[in-house]
């Protein structure tokens, strides 16, 4: 049941991690915004749900403590923000009515295929009980009301911004695919003249050029230095990007079946390349992933938006963090 937390926005960093129950409070202030103090208390009350979590998956000793560091500088900066938000929706005159905050639950229960008792038995299992649920709701529908006031407008997203996405997509994927290659190598060796280097990054040239209209393996019988495939084609065998070194790595990922790359320029001297097969990519097309795209990028670009815009709240006010 951790999915309806996501849903009403915690932080990353912050979720799954807490400070140990038994632990000695000791009030004092932690963050100042302008004449607002944070105190400590403030700082516990909100860890609290995710004291189950770091029960759950944070082992005792350094690791905890680690993670009880780390989940305290996340935590801080995220109260700094949401008052520094409040300030900013004061100013808007923008506000979060309590049937605002009741049609959100039911649609978190909604989402979650479950009713709002059990939605907020859920939440009270975690430390939450149903104020301080409803209260996080109420934050994050501020925040969505302001980010539509003062950014939504600025945001655009380009035929291109949705081609790089899909790019990285399946750059990403095609690192965890098996594939197979060919090469034609080109030894340099260690102390060579610089005559024999640039004679060698010629025939690479050659090559690369060559290897768009001629047979392939041919070539690397002919050119290639690499007594292991030479034979063979020039053949590498299946294996995966992990497998080889990233300068060929890099290069192998950015071809499509079939094509040649060009020279690339390796410790030992040069060498072209060419994907020979990969396995089945599971990524839908660009056209059929057009639209979910969009809405990421969208969401990517917002987040950027609002943290230069938060970024720039804080400059205009005295914030002090003091954990």
């Amino acid at each position: 049941m951790r999915k309806f937390l996501g849903i009403i926005g915690f932080s990353a960093l912050v979720l799954g991690f807490a400070p140990p129950a038994s632990a000695t409070v000791v009030e004092r202030i932690v963050a100042v915004i302008g004449d607002r103090a944070i105190l400590l208390s403030d700082l516990r009350d909100r860890a609290q749900p995710f004291i189950v979590q770091i029960h759950q998956n944070v082992p005792v000793g350094v690791q905890r403590n680690a993670a009880i560091s780390q989940m305290y500088k996340g935590l801080i900066e995220k109260l700094v923000d949401e008052e520094i938000e409040q300030r900013a929706a004061l100013s808007a005159k923008v506000t979060v009515t309590a049937r605002e905050v009741d049609e959100a639950l039911a649609r978190v229960a909604a989402q979650n295929n479950i009713t709002v008792d059990k939605l907020l038995s859920e939440a009270r299992r975690t430390g939450l009980d149903a104020a301080a649920y409803r209260e996080e709701l109420r934050r994050q529908l501020l925040q969505t009301k302001l980010i539509n006031v003062r950014l939504q407008g600025r945001i655009r997203v380009s035929e291109d911004d949705l081609k790089v996405a899909y790019r990285k997509l399946l750059v990403e994927e095609r690192e965890k695919l098996t594939f197979k290659a060919a090469w034609v190598f080109l030894n340099v060796p260690p102390g060579a003249p610089r005559q024999v280097a640039e004679a060698k990054r010629k025939v690479a040239d050659q090559v690369a050029r060559a290897a768009r209209t001629s047979d392939f393996g041919a070539l690397a019988a002919q050119y290639s230095d690499d007594p292991s495939t030479r034979g063979s084609g020039g053949v590498l065998g299946t294996s995966r990007m992990q497998e080889v070194p990233t300068p060929l790595a890099r290069v192998l990922t950015g071809l499509d079946v079939g094509e040649t790359s060009a020279v690339v320029k390796l410790p030992g001297g040069f060498a072209v390349l060419k994907l020979l097969e990969r396995e089945e990519s599971s990524l839908p097309t660009y056209e059929e992933a057009r639209n979910e795209l969009g809405q990421r990028v969208y969401l990517e670009k917002m987040t950027q938006a609002r943290r230069t815009w938060l970024d720039n709240l804080r400059r205009q006010q005295h914030v002090e963090v003091r954990l």
